[in-house]
């Protein structure tokens, strides 16, 4: 899921570890970009990527929710905090990479769950949702079908645990070795 000011390697890092997922010669996950109004969403490098509204979305297994400096203005719309929160409950997973996870938290998804954020957010991350038991020195937390991670990187390191939870350690190995990125796999590291 897509807004104007996502930062871009929250969004595309894991979404090119999924896209990369194999069962046998069978490529497991097709990457669809949404926003709330459809169109053009625009990353923090200027990127511009053509989404579909949201409400085309019916189902997918991995509902993928960057974070960015916008989210601090995201989290305070009521309507676009529902339709995430509707989106969360549909999905089988959900991802929330860096100050994303606020944008979940918002919803009530998380209250009393395990989470984290990025730690240059930390502060303000944590004082938006009281309810939820925040883990700093995580660099991901898993609670339920809820993956949080730290910032930036921290997603793509929170993906390859999606996938070795779901398809096992080695196929999330393979991925990291064919992106050459040296993940990080123990998700209570904090490295900052």
């Amino acid at each position: 899921m897509l807004y104007d000011g996502f930062t871009t390697m929250d969004a595309l890092g894991p979404a090119e570890a999924l896209s990369r997922v194999r069962e046998g010669k069978q490529k497991c996950y097709e990457i669809e970009y949404f926003s709330v109004a459809g169109g053009l969403a625009g990353s923090s490098t200027g990127a511009k990527i053509w989404t579909r509204k949201l409400d085309e979305m019916v189902k997918f297994d991995v509902l993928l929710v960057p974070g960015g400096f916008a989210v601090r203005k995201f989290a305070y719309e009521g309507e676009f905090i529902a339709i995430l929160g509707e989106l969360a409950r549909r999905h089988d997973h959900v991802i929330a990479v860096c100050t994303g996870s606020v944008l979940l938290a918002k919803t009530g998804l998380l209250d009393g769950m395990e989470a984290t954020s990025n730690k240059l957010s930390w502060q303000w991350a944590t004082s938006e949702a009281l309810n939820v038991r925040w883990i700093r020195a995580a660099r991901w937390c898993v609670s339920g079908k809820f993956y949080t991670s730290s910032g930036v990187s921290a997603g793509i390191d929170a993906a390859l645990g999606f996938i070795a939870d779901m398809y096992g350690p080695a196929e999330a190995q393979r991925i990291a070795r064919a992106m050459e990125y040296v993940w990080g796999s123990d998700k209570n590291a904090e490295l900052f």
